[in-house]
């Protein structure tokens, strides 16, 4: 063994991202290539009743049109069958695509969208979540009843989502509490992915009459075998070869530009580029949901918490997407991580004539921590206890249970809570308008299932394939490789590292629910090994020596003690005909058992390795003003162990300003017509320059059930840091905005009350 993991390294992308050798999927140029634009709904809610492309086929350049009436009227799946690649009839959103171009250049196949004559009957839109759940509301699916659905899946009019927890007596506990805090209602806004890379796809027909599609996803073999089912092809002639992806963030597990591209090629003899604009991608970027929720909570007068009600109204827009995991993740961080004995929690998912929300990072985590948090420090100074002490005295220790009835061992909680505490001073004396926040939360490790292929070829170099994208966290670029080194007794330089192609024997279900470390690393953890055994075996040989003699170091099996007694691997692998090989594997893992009659229509109940985290933050507030100045944040998260400590810490200050953005200035906004203005002139995100002082503690005293002991690290730091902030701003001031963002008009409004 070499000692590569727990210590930091650069990124070994760096180099190529930085000086622009990295090649992106809009870099893409092939011989022949054809450039494709979408002709899209300018109404929120419309019926089409007439497609004509005569006139725009016949326009220079035009090679194919592709639309309802010539592509598969099979339904898209995700739970409830609701939606289709085009309108058939109705277009739900402003800007859903009704037709796509393909032409020769980008100006011809504009030019020829826009001549497609489309005839619509404009019908009245849903515009608001509150609004789609009135009676009398239109119908954003007026034939909902003839969908096909999961049985899990609830489905009634407007409502495409419902899930709850119920555990105790929540009535009795209220009658009985000494301390009721109704708290009026938080409202959360929707926010985009904020990646730095727009979609495109290339996608080519092959003469054997496959498909191969280039992309940048986040999930490609399941997006290879939803586009194969969808167009009819054989899955193993379809490929995706998957590029650097210029970050994700949930954003691009759904295929979007694929579909269109694929489409078209299918009917063009050349292959066909999508490549949007900023402004097309906010179009289809699938973001946060946004939605409201009510909490009413009951404590004893030593402030013990007794019984809390949640309530989730989530707006998933269009379409269901991946919308009831939102929902039902909600419910399960309402309450958590405090021991509650009472509950009753639930989650609820509407449509609207929006476009369809999707899985940013920490799905539901801002939005329910959020508001759970500063509901928190609302009764803990109705109760006259410091919310530090508040939380500290509530919060879940090893033995308790979680929301599910899940058994709760390695809690790290209260050091974090402390650690942050500790860090940003906590009780120390402020100026007048300057204050201090802190929240905590939880979030689970999700494992999925990978395919890892480690090889050593007979020049000594060292190749991993991994089915995991990269997808700009350097975990399948750095971290990955550093697990290989380490089993290896290689420099992770050394490693060459095979980007996603499901051509290869590799697989993985999907980078999402910070799957990458943890599930991707046991497949290559594994396969690691398996090579290092078989190196073992050929090197006993050639050394005549024992393997537990024998050490792996600098790309040699050297026997211990003897330095002129060693054999390089690229030796070892002619010896075995050319190549020395192994595949690895990691399977979905069982989540903990839980109490099944806790919970109804809940695919969330238990969550498998969670980790715990807290975020302090200090503030300064205008009070003319309302102009809220974030001066630090400090951030604490239990990762198990930190493989990469350097990309730890990226992504807990990554999700620190992410954090920042949602909660002071990012909101999606459609007008009252439901149009949209998705560019980055109005979306305003926070850059390097607006961040403020930002410390990390990285915890490593909880093992998980990964490699090393590790757990998810992704997406658990933007949870906290929008609840800290609130936090904050509620301690400058005496109150802060039960709104995102908290704008300054808003939270000048809120002085004002």
């Amino acid at each position: 063994m070499t000692h590569v993991v727990g210590t930091r390294r650069p990124r070994l992308d760096a180099a190529p991202k930085t000086t622009g050798a990295t090649h992106y999927t809009a870099d893409i140029r092939l011989e022949g290539m054809l450039e494709a634009v979408i002709a899209r709904s300018p109404h929120p809610f419309a019926k089409v009743v007439r497609l004509d492309t005569t006139r725009a086929a016949a326009m220079p350049g035009v090679r194919a049109i592709v639309h309802a009436g010539n592509t598969p009227a099979t339904p898209l799946e995700f739970g409830i069958k609701d939606q289709h690649l085009f309108p058939r009839p109705y277009a739900r959103y402003a800007g859903e695509p009704v037709a796509a171009v393909a032409a020769d250049t980008e100006a011809h196949a504009r030019a020829a969208a826009a001549a497609i004559d489309i005839e619509y009957v404009v019908l009245e839109p849903v515009l608001d979540a509150r609004r789609a759940l009135e009676p009398g509301a239109p119908l954003v699916h007026p034939d909902w009843q003839a969908y096909e659905k999961l049985p899990t899946r609830v489905l009634r009019g407007n409502i495409c989502g419902h899930n709850r927890i119920r555990r105790g007596d929540v009535a009795a506990a209220f009658a009985r509490a000494d301390v009721i805090l109704h708290s009026s209602e938080f409202h959360f806004s929707a926010g985009l992915p904020g990646y730095i890379e727009p979609r495109a796809s290339v996608a080519r027909r092959e003469p054997d009459g496959g498909l191969t599609v280039w992309c940048g996803s986040q999930s490609p073999y399941d997006n290879r075998d939803e586009l194969a089912k969808f167009f009819g092809l054989d899955p193993a002639r379809v490929r995706f070869i998957n590029q650097f992806v210029g970050g994700a963030f949930g954003g691009k597990i759904l295929m979007a530009a694929e579909w269109y591209a694929a489409a078209l090629a299918l009917q063009c003899d050349g292959p066909v580029r999508v490549a949007w604009s900023r402004h097309e991608d906010g179009l289809h970027a699938g973001p946060r949901h946004g939605g409201y929720a009510a909490f009413n909570t009951a404590a004893t007068k030593d402030g013990t918490l007794v019984a809390m009600e949640a309530t989730f109204v989530y707006d998933t827009g269009a379409y269901i997407g991946y919308g009831t995991g939102t929902a039902q993740i909600s419910t399960m961080l309402a309450s958590a991580p405090y021991r509650i004995p009472n509950l009753d929690l639930q989650g609820t998912l509407v449509y609207t004539n929006k476009q369809v929300a999707g899985p940013v990072r920490a799905p539901g985590a801002p939005q329910a921590t959020y508001a759970k948090e500063l509901h928190i420090d609302e009764i803990a100074a109705k109760l006259g206890i410091d919310p530090l002490e508040f939380r500290l005295r509530n919060a879940w220790v090893d033995g308790d249970e979680g929301p599910g009835g899940q058994k709760l061992s390695g809690v790290r909680v209260k050091e974090a809570l402390r650690a942050c505490a500790d860090t940003i001073g906590w009780g120390q004396q402020l100026e007048t308008g300057t204050g201090r926040g802190i929240a905590c939360g939880w979030w689970f490790s999700s494992c999925g299932v990978s395919k890892a292929r480690v090889e050593i070829r007979d020049d000594g170099s060292v190749r991993l394939a991994a089915g995991n994208p990269e997808v700009g966290t350097g975990a399948s670029s750095t971290t990955l490789p550093m697990m290989a080194a380490e089993v290896l007794g290689v420099d992770p330089d050394r490693i060459e590292v095979v980007l996603a192609d499901t051509t290869t024997d590799t697989y993985d279900s999907g980078v999402g629910g910070s799957s990458s470390t943890f599930g991707a690393g046991m497949a290559v953890n594994a396969a690691a090994k398996a090579v290092r055994e078989a190196l073992l075996a050929r090197a006993e040989d050639a050394l005549e020596a024992r393997a537990d003699d024998i050490e792996l170091r600098d790309g040699r099996a050297h026997v211990r003690g003897m330095p002129d007694r060693a054999v390089a691997f690229g030796d070892l692998a002619r010896a075995a005909g050319g190549t020395i090989a192994a595949i690895g594997e990691s399977l979905e893992q069982d989540d903990p058992e839980f109490d099944e009659g806790l919970t109804e229509t809940h695919g969330f109940s238990s969550w498998l390795a969670p980790s715990y985290t807290a975020s302090a933050a200090e503030v300064r507030v205008d009070e003319q003003t309302g102009a809220v100045a974030v001066q630090r944040i400090v951030t604490a998260e239990d990762v198990g162990y930190a493989v990469n400590p350097a990309g730890v810490i990226g992504q807990m200050e990554g999700g620190a300003v992410m954090g920042l953005g949602w909660a002071l200035t990012e909101s999606l906004h459609y007008d009252e017509h439901g149009y949209i203005k998705p560019d980055l002139a109005d979306y305003l995100m926070p850059t390097a320059v607006d961040a403020p002082k930002i410390e990390t503690i990285v915890i490593e005293s909880s093992p998980g059930v990964g490699p090393y002991g590790l757990k998810g690290a992704g997406e658990p730091p933007i949870s906290t840091p929008p609840a800290a902030i609130a936090c904050a701003i509620r301690a400058a001031v005496g109150v802060a905005p039960h709104e995102t963002p908290m704008t300054p008009e808003r939270v000048w409004r809120a002085l004002q009350r």
